[in-house]
């Protein structure tokens, strides 16, 4: 093990759709944002079929330089897009949504935690608008041509699923006339492109289908231990490499739940220390669905590997919740950030993007080494599943 280099693995949240694109806005921060150092970048690396960026960190005060190299554990191309499929799969799909987390125990005491109540809030007030603008499409598709889409039914359920809908159809029918025809569906699109709904709508999806291991198509193995083998790997081999005094996980937004749930089993015989570092997680939410996932948090912090847990998040940010670890371990900090942003970068999701490109998150990235603990605030304890 080389004394002094370092490993960072970026685990992106939903919005990264193609490969490298987290890890770039990663590298743009690090390039141009922090002070009392200077980053440049010296080319790629590839380490045992893990490719990454190498980076030199000089200290400006004496001129110290380490290096740094920085991999990104690709997962989105595993992922399916309920709002890009089609009319009949969103409507089901959607329904299902409605009711995984419109009837389950997030809601038990959420007007406690002011920040998990604008979270739930948010995205139920978005999964309903994108659901009842996909339902007036539907029925307004259905009066043109009421058909009922083609299903593995019973021919007399599909006969008296056709008479029910064309009923529906034209009770709905009006209703999507009302919208001031086409003037309505543009006001519809301005909305749907203002607001981040579709990304909420799928970011709920992906994470109904996460807790619950889903079977993805005709395959045999679920979502969830698809995408933990993916970025397990990636992580296994930077960690196994031999290469780095230490590896710092990077994980924002969902890939917050992929790294803690990856961490809670990971084990490695080289014994590389490994630094977590979560921003703008939804840990809390999802562990108040899954109980499971509440358990995985645990695991994860009592993983005798990792030698700290960073958790950032930010009140401003409606799309994350403050992570509930426990507050007598000195491994575990939390760091709040105070983003000062308007009503409208909250709704728009401009504050959940901002963690990567944030002064705080890049200084503590490049630290050395870990802070001491009598010097960051020890986080009350919260336990997602209290009333």
């Amino acid at each position: 093990m080389h004394s002094g280099k370092e490993a960072i693995v970026l685990i992106h949240g939903s919005d990264s759709r193609q490969r490298d694109s987290g890890r770039g806005l990663l590298t743009e921060g690090l390039l141009k944002v922090p002070e009392g150092v200077v980053v440049t970048q010296q080319g790629p690396i590839t380490i045992q079929g893990a490719s990454g960026l190498q980076f030199q960190v000089t200290r400006h005060e004496d001129g110290a330089k380490r290096s740094v190299d920085v991999y990104e554990a690709f997962w989105a191309d595993l992922i399916p897009s309920l709002t890009r499929m089609g009319l009949r799969d969103r409507v089901l799909g959607g329904l299902e949504l409605l009711v995984y987390w419109g009837f389950s125990s997030v809601w038990k005491g959420f007007l406690k935690r002011k920040v998990l109540t604008s979270s739930l809030v948010v995205g139920l007030v978005f999964l309903l608008y994108w659901y009842l603008s996909t339902l007036l499409l539907f029925f307004s598709a259905l009066q043109q041509d009421p058909t009922f889409p083609t299903m593995a039914l019973p021919d007399s359920t599909v006969s008296a699923a056709n008479s029910m809908l064309k009923g529906l159809a034209r009770v709905v029918a009006p209703v999507a006339s009302g919208l001031g025809g086409w003037k309505g569906w543009v006001l519809l699109s301005l909305v749907m492109s203002a607001l981040p709904i579709h990304r909420a709508v799928d970011a709920a999806n992906l994470s109904h289908r996460y807790l619950t291991d889903a079977l993805m198509g005709n395959g045999v193995v679920g979502l969830r231990t698809e995408l933990r083998s993916r970025v397990s790997a990636t992580l296994r081999a930077v960690v196994e490499s031999g290469t780095y005094s230490r590896v710092t996980v990077v994980a924002h937004s969902f890939g917050a739940a992929m790294a803690v749930d990856v961490l809670a089993d990971f084990r490695s015989k080289s014994g590389t220390p490994i630094r977590l570092v979560t921003l703008g997680g939804p840990l809390e939410l999802l562990a108040r669905r899954a109980d499971w996932l509440e358990k995985e948090i645990q695991r994860c912090a009592d993983n005798d590997q990792l030698i700290q847990w960073l958790d950032f998040y930010s009140d401003e940010d409606w799309f994350c919740t403050k992570t509930p670890f426990r507050a007598d371990d000195t491994r575990l900090i939390h760091r709040p950030i105070q983003q000062k942003a308007s009503l409208g970068a909250r709704m728009s999701g401009e504050t959940h993007n901002r963690y990567l490109g944030d002064a705080r998150v890049l200084q503590a990235l490049l630290e050395p080494v870990p802070a001491p603990a009598s010097e960051s605030p020890v986080a009350e304890p919260v336990n997602p599943r209290a009333a």
